[in-house]
């Protein structure tokens, strides 16, 4: 009978145990102990200075990060391309684009003479994730190196679960790499439909599509986007020069959120991207997928990612100084207060690791460079496709010169290239043409480009870092700063300091909150976690956030 009570006994405190791991308490965490959860939150074009512009506006999770994180005030990117893919894949593995290889959003493959994306495989079939048309193949076939999520999982002595969440195929796989078991990696396709690829899976997983078929993005239509807060609290002016209008949008508040044909159509989905409603849906099927897959409560460290891209829509029709902006960043704040008070209440305040930071930043409208008191414009593609071709035509014969001009990337026919590499003077020719026009900077050509030779000059230096042989252009083009290639909204991609100048920031277990003057580089992040959780990476161009550990 003795016995017997004790198995009694044994049964209840097993019980009591399994209780308190459904409930809302989150687990212990023993002391000096690795965090039950690694946190990678990235939000597309958050330049820095939205912190010191718009910060007094924001009272959630965004306060929250500044007030009890460790943020970096010096955090810039050291490479030249400071756009979506490049960002996210050096945040997830830790070295430059010229290491990594994935050093556009887009380039020209020689091999098949057409523009690719950085993620598109024909090899890899769609998975549709809760209903609809899966027509897009992702996968990170074109990176050259693995992701410290790679790492973790094949390093990790208990496996990880990993979840990497965005609307941008390039930002979600960006984060977590080559996938594997217990590793989700969904994306939303620009039909639409919330995806992933066989890149990643065999079959649809239940816990996403389960969420997705009960919460279709089709319920925000016909919602009205109007501002949070009072008017008097947004800065500068609602319908400033040069905002474009995305989807058929006007300049100023409110935005319906409708298609053509009063059905969820692909006007819809594309205002919808362009919406807060689609970083709130990120955030609850973060939330979602937190619970149902016990992100923090297995008997290791688990790692949730998600990348929010609204601000990088939003701001590229907008701008930076719109009160469109302003509003996406008040309704993310309140959106990542929502994910923070999950992530507490499943592992508690002290169980998880946050690192936080942006792929890139963005630049202030041209035609408000005046306000700004800067000199600035707009360089026409055109302009710069006549003066190459002008130069280059005696050497093209009855063939085109360019193969392809993606913004500022130049792309030579084979033949020309060869002419041009044997003919210094047309070479030189072509490149004081470009430099002639207004807003140019400066002009490099591939081999400059992959030289090793030490370089007094910092635009080189920077464009090198994103220089990839056999992927690069043949020849690129440095606006002035303020300048772009673009004829509508605004841009990025730069080395200057408002596309490179970013928030780095770390929160939670064993971190030191303030504010640290020290150098940093979002490239920092994966060596941090890879430090914490005692994961070797094979090579890092960031180094560990020290100052900031306990």
């Amino acid at each position: 009978m003795k016995h017997l009570g004790l198995i009694v006994c044994g049964v209840i405190a097993l019980a009591g145990l399994g209780a308190r791991a459904q409930s809302g308490v989150a687990p212990a965490r023993g002391a000096g102990a690795p965090p039950k959860l690694l946190v990678l939150l990235v939000v597309d074009q958050f330049a820095y200075d939205y912190i010191d512009l718009y910060g007094s506006q924001w009272t959630k999770g965004l306060r929250r990060l500044l007030d009890k994180g460790a943020l970096f005030t010096d955090a810039r990117y050291p490479y030249g391309n400071t756009v979506t893919c490049p960002g996210h894949t050096s945040i997830g593995t830790g070295v430059v684009p010229a290491i990594h290889g994935m050093f556009l959003n887009t380039w020209y493959d020689r091999a098949t003479e057409r523009t690719v994306s950085c993620t598109e495989d024909a090899t890899v079939q769609p998975i549709a994730l809760g209903g609809g048309d899966a027509v897009e193949h992702h996968s990170p076939k074109w990176m050259l190196t693995t992701t410290f999520a790679d790492e973790f999982r094949r390093q990790a002595s208990t496996p990880p679960h990993i979840l990497s969440l965005s609307l941008k195929p390039r930002s979600a796989i960006g984060m977590a790499g080559h996938g594997g078991p217990n590793t989700m990696v969904v994306w939303e396709e620009d039909n639409g439909t919330f995806a992933t690829s066989t890149a990643f899976a065999t079959q649809p997983w239940p816990e996403v599509a389960e969420y997705v078929a009960a919460h279709p993005i089709s319920g925000a239509y016909d919602q009205v986007w109007r501002p949070m807060l009072p008017l008097s609290a947004y800065r500068f002016e609602d319908n400033a020069p040069g905002e474009a209008m995305p989807d058929g949008w006007g300049r100023t508040f409110p935005h319906r959120l409708i298609g053509d044909w009063d059905i969820p159509d692909a006007k819809f989905v594309s205002v919808w991207e362009h919406s807060p409603w689609s970083d709130a849906y990120l955030a609850d099927l973060g939330i979602a997928l937190l619970g149902k897959l016990q992100l923090g409560r297995h008997a290791g460290t688990d790692m949730l990612a998600i990348s929010f891209s609204t601000l990088d829509l939003v701001g590229h029709s907008y701008g930076p100084r719109s009160h469109e902006v302003q509003d996406t960043l008040v309704r993310l704040d309140a959106d990542v207060g929502r994910v923070l008070d999950a992530i507490d209440r499943q592992v508690g305040a002290d169980g998880y690791l946050l690192g936080m930071s942006a792929d890139h930043g963005v630049a202030p409208l041209a035609e408000q460079g005046a306000a700004l008191g800067v000199e600035a414009g707009r360089i026409s593609a055109v302009e710069l496709r006549q003066k190459i071709q002008t130069i280059a035509a005696p050497l093209a014969g009855d063939m085109p010169s360019i193969a392809n001009l993606t913004e500022n990337n130049v792309y030579f026919e084979p033949a020309v290239l060869e002419r041009l590499r044997k003919d210094r003077e047309a070479r030189d020719a072509i490149s004081n043409a470009l430099r002639s026009v207004k807003g140019v900077a400066q002009v490099y050509w591939a081999d400059e480009m992959a030289s090793t030779s030490p370089t007094k000059d910092p635009l080189l230096r920077a464009v090198r870092l994103s220089y990839v042989a056999g992927r690069s252009a043949d020849l690129v083009v440095i606006p002035k700063p303020y300048w772009m290639i673009r004829p509508t909204g605004t841009t990025h991609g730069s080395p200057n300091d408002y596309d490179a100048h970013v928030p780095v920031l770390l929160m939670g277990a064993g971190v030191k909150p303030g504010r640290y003057p020290a150098a940093a580089s979002p490239l920092d992040l994966a060596p941090t976690f890879a430090q914490v959780v005692g994961v070797k990476l094979a090579r890092t161009s960031g180094k560990v956030l020290s100052p900031a550990l306990k």
